[in-house]
């Protein structure tokens, strides 16, 4: 599907938010493919100097474009987005996407974000440090996301089908993992972990079973679609279900 030439953004709905590049990222790692570039020239006396300066050339020339840029890159509406950090801007409605990650990692003492989004036939749209305020926009893309996702797996649910998340299964009579289940009388309660070190930092999602110390699973978050979708589906359950059947 070509999203950029179908679809309006004017049918998206209201702006939610704009965003543009990381200014001060764009202007160190310009300075540094600028220092770059007059070692890789010495090394054209070599061989492999030839492409080392095209690329410190072309990282340069792209990172001073984005430091100067005027221009909003991503736009967030209320049910899609407009992606136009490339020559040919992307149109995305939410309404085709299929799963939505979120990766955290650190490096050198510095923590990122990646938003990962992966439509229904196969492409992918990733967003990360490189974008200024990237945790507000991963913050408004959950919540747009799983809005759009949730009545489908509510109904799914109410016609006693399981909703898969990769790793996990949700069905009227709980939660799945494999040859593991949890009924609803078990859970306990489900949420998202971090253990930190000075380099690194990982993130989980913890799902309890009453009466356990031990977490009945422990899911890295990186790799679970739809976090998301996932706890507003618990929240729709626990709320239209009885207290005494969860």
């Amino acid at each position: 599907m070509n999203y950029s030439a179908s679809i309006a953004p004017q049918t998206f709905g209201h702006l939610l938010g704009e965003f543009n590049w990381h200014k001060s990222k764009a202007k160190r790692l310009f300075v540094l493919w600028s220092l770059m570039v007059f070692p890789s020239l010495i090394s054209c006396l070599f061989l492999v100097g030839i492409p080392a300066t095209f690329f410190s050339v072309y990282f340069a020339h792209r990172s001073w474009r984005r430091w100067r840029s005027p221009q909003t890159v991503v736009l967030l509406y209320q049910h899609g987005l407009v992606d136009q950090r490339k020559p040919q801007p992307v149109i995305l409605p939410y309404a085709d996407v299929d799963t939505l990650l979120i990766a955290v990692t650190r490096l050198a003492n510095v923590t990122s974000h990646v938003y990962t989004l992966q439509t229904k036939d196969k492409r992918k749209i990733q967003f990360d440090e490189h974008l200024a305020q990237i945790k507000d926009l991963g913050q408004i893309l959950q919540e747009q996301v799983a809005q759009q996702q949730l009545p489908e797996a509510i109904a799914t649910y109410n016609r006693g089908l399981p909703i898969s998340f990769k790793q996990l299964a949700i069905s009227p009579d709980g939660m799945s993992r494999g040859r593991q289940h949890l009924s609803w009388q078990d859970f306990d309660g489900a949420t998202v972990i971090q253990s930190r070190t000075r380099k690194h930092v990982h993130v989980f999602l913890e799902i309890k079973q009453k009466g356990q110390q031990k977490p009945w699973a422990l899911l890295d978050q990186a790799t679970f679609p739809n976090l998301s979708l996932f706890f507003a589906l618990l929240n729709h359950i626990q709320v239209s279900t009885r207290p005494d059947d969860i």
